[in-house]
């Protein structure tokens, strides 16, 4: 019960616990929401950086709201956007799991528990990148937008959709290529690798399981990539 083994983790790690209170709530789309929160002290004591993530503790159950370790909890990580005072954003990707039942039912004065460990974004300066190369799908956009809100060199961005509502998501770049997701995740890392990745690109990859690692050995192994120049982190696993 409670927070389990990874919160007994993250304790001895010493990260930081906090609890979050909601202040609105929006639907973007059927498969996307937006709630927008206080976070009290977080930002002042965590200062905003893009693709910054917080794991909030959800309760399993989807549909009561905590900042206690009472029941069954379920720790996910979200990026942090729209950083303004004490406030920010964070935008749920929809599918059947208890993070969207809680968002969908996430009102006015609710309040979760959250805990920040570590985590930042380093991008080579010497050299500077030619160019970012942005790989993701839905619940990577938030992420992906934080880098493009703060890039100084040209960005690619390919993301993977499962439903045709997503391309209509708000992507904050000039072109967005989307790929359909087929043969769980192949057409993705193909269309990556088939556009090309310059050895001087910074490549962030934010997709699922298999692709995210498909595309990242292959940068290494195969077309030169050095490991300071390449941020991947797996965003989901597709079980079927």
């Amino acid at each position: 019960m409670g927070r389990g083994v990874t919160g007994l983790i993250l304790k001895a790690m010493r990260a930081d616990d906090y609890v979050f209170t909601v202040l609105g709530a929006e639907a973007v789309s059927e498969h996307y929401h937006r709630v927008r929160f206080d976070g009290g002290e977080f930002l002042q004591r965590n200062p905003w950086f893009p693709t910054m993530w917080v794991r909030l503790w959800i309760p399993k159950s989807g549909t009561a709201t905590t900042d206690e370790d009472a029941g069954d909890l379920a720790q996910r990580g979200y990026t942090i956007i729209e950083p303004e005072g004490s406030e920010f954003t964070i935008e749920f990707a929809i599918h059947d799991g208890p993070a969207p039942r809680w968002a969908l039912d996430a009102a006015p004065g609710d309040r979760i528990a959250a805990t920040m460990m570590g985590a930042d974004l380093t991008i080579p300066e010497h050299p500077a990148p030619s160019e970012y190369i942005l790989v993701g799908d839905a619940a990577s956009i938030p992420a992906i937008n934080s880098i493009l809100g703060t890039a100084a060199v040209p960005c690619r961005v390919f993301l993977e959709y499962q439903h045709d509502g997503e391309r209509d998501l708000p992507v904050h770049a000039d072109h967005v290529t989307w790929i359909a997701r087929e043969n769980r995740g192949a057409a993705l890392v193909s269309a990556v690798l088939a556009a090309g990745l310059p050895s001087d690109a910074f490549l962030f990859v934010v997709a699922e399981t298999r692709a995210t690692r498909e595309i990242t050995r292959t940068a290494k192994r195969d077309l030169g990539l050095a490991k300071d120049r390449i941020k991947s982190q797996a965003y989901w696993l597709d079980r079927g």
